[in-house]
């Protein structure tokens, strides 16, 4: 049986995308998932086919820069579940606009949409992860954060943001055998991509292969910690991002 099996996982970001294949992936494992994103009625749906899948869900409809709506979020999925054992931070945006055209409010958006997100749910989920004396916290990051693209330097400053958070929650959390990772997909065919894509599907991935990724991370025993994962495609210009 998984280790994963009756366990609480909030997932951000959840609506579409990996999240949404995340979602149905720890179902699979038999694990709770509490799904935050934005679109209420996408949620909706995604909840009514967990269940169908006799998995257990909660759809909160959250804003994951807001303050208050971040702490909402761990306090309905405490309320219901009793506790978080696992945190994914997924939720992002995309962006690849040239430094001398990116307006400060564009900048905010990115950063605090990737980055502080990431910071507020994490500090929600800290505190009740160390009360029990475990959980895990992954990052969805970006291979932007090895090897920057041309022309995205609000979305390139957010991920290489997110690796240092992560870097620094995993040394501040270790202690309390809180473990904190990162995984940098490639290109992943989803809606923060643009969607549908005309590159050969050997240019791409499903978001349930970086879904699986993400899963198997977070499907360890407890004091061991898949630190860093890096999903790319074998004939990606990795090196010069071309």
């Amino acid at each position: 049986m998984s280790i994963l099996h009756g366990r609480v996982v909030v997932i951000t970001g959840a609506s579409s995308g990996i999240g949404e294949a995340c979602a149905i992936a720890f179902v699979a494992k038999g694990a709770r998932v509490v799904l935050a994103a934005r679109r209420a009625e996408r949620l909706a749906s995604l909840v009514a086919g967990l269940e169908e899948l006799g998995g257990e869900a909660l759809a909160v409809a959250t804003d994951v820069t807001d303050e208050a709506a971040v702490a909402n979020l761990f306090a309905r999925a405490v309320a219901r579940f009793g506790t978080v054992d696992v945190l994914i931070n997924n939720a992002g945006i995309a962006d690849s606009t040239p430094a001398e055209r990116t307006d400060l409010a564009l900048w905010h958006r990115v950063l605090d949409t990737n980055l502080t997100s990431a910071f507020l749910c994490a500090r929600s989920a800290i505190p009740i992860m160390k009360a029990q004396g475990r959980g895990r916290i992954i990052n969805v990051g970006s291979i932007s954060a090895k090897v920057p693209r041309k022309d995205s330097p609000a979305y390139t400053a957010s991920k290489w943001g997110l690796d240092g958070l992560t870097r620094a929650l995993a040394i501040d959390c270790r202690a309390d055998n809180v473990a904190v990772s990162v995984f940098h997909p490639g290109i992943v065919a989803t809606e923060l991509g643009g969607g549908p894509t005309t590159k050969p599907a050997e240019m791409t991935a499903r978001a349930e292969d970086a879904a699986g990724i993400v899963v198997h991370m977070a499907d360890m025993p407890d004091h061991l910690n898949f630190y860093e994962a890096l999903m790319v495609q074998n004939k990606i210009p990795f090196l010069g991002r071309g």
